[in-house]
């Protein structure tokens, strides 16, 4: 039987000649489980399988979504605004103003967006100190 190319070639083995209408039984030569190799820590040493990164998506892939839902976002506040043009009367803390209904709507958007941020900035910050907090007194404890 001649030696296929994805088949491994053993020097020592001797081919076993089947008969006229036999068919030749082929070793089994795949792995039971897929190998792994560790990752590679930054700092110098050998990770464990935890340490390796999921190829179903990852950090990468979670940007790449939210980049397309932004542009999709974009685009059809685009549209909204084309079509609402009417121009609105806008009294605010005093102020009058005239401003198309579309923009109007894009400026309340990104106005709740700022708050929106400021809010989580604040929770950053004080997450950060607790945690600031937390490591000088597991320093003092050791």
């Amino acid at each position: 039987m001649p030696t296929r190319s994805h088949e491994p070639v053993d020097p020592q083995h001797t081919e076993h000649t089947a008969g006229a209408g036999e068919i030749a039984p082929v070793e089994d030569t795949h792995a039971s489980a897929p190998a792994t190799v560790p990752a590679e820590d930054p700092r110098g040493g050998r990770g464990t399988h935890d340490d390796v990164m999921d190829t179903h998506g990852g950090k990468l892939g979670s940007a790449w979504v939210g980049l397309v839902l932004g542009a999709l976002v974009t685009i059809l506040l685009l549209i909204f605004i084309a079509q609402n043009t009417t121009s609105t009367d806008v009294r605010y803390l005093g102020l009058e103003f005239s401003l198309p209904l579309g923009v109007l709507i894009l400026f309340a958007a990104i106005a709740g967006a700022l708050i929106m941020a400021l809010f989580a900035g604040f929770r950053i910050l004080q997450l950060r100190m607790r945690a600031r907090r937390a490591r000088k007194v597991g320093a003092r404890g050791h």
